[in-house]
């Protein structure tokens, strides 16, 4: 099985403090460079930012993560 280290640098979408992460990416994806999407909280202000990665380590995007919350359920009345 193939195994590469990478190192991401981004911009927090909450509090835009810049930001390093380090990834561990496996399998046979990786000799194809193919994209991965992840979602990492910030450790300053806890926003959940997605980044969309190549396994080349370029970084194509970094947003808000999106959050489902419960739907709530009607009223019987």
């Amino acid at each position: 099985m193939l195994s590469q280290l990478l190192c991401l640098k981004y911009t927090c979408t909450g509090c835009g403090d810049p930001l390093d992460a380090m990834l561990q990416a496996e399998g046979q994806g990786i000799a194809e460079n193919s994209g991965a999407a992840i979602n990492m909280p910030c450790p300053c202000c806890g926003v959940k930012n997605q980044i969309v990665f190549t396994t080349d380590g370029e970084i194509h995007s970094v947003w808000r993560a999106r959050e489902y919350g419960r739907i709530p359920e009607p009223s019987v009345n």
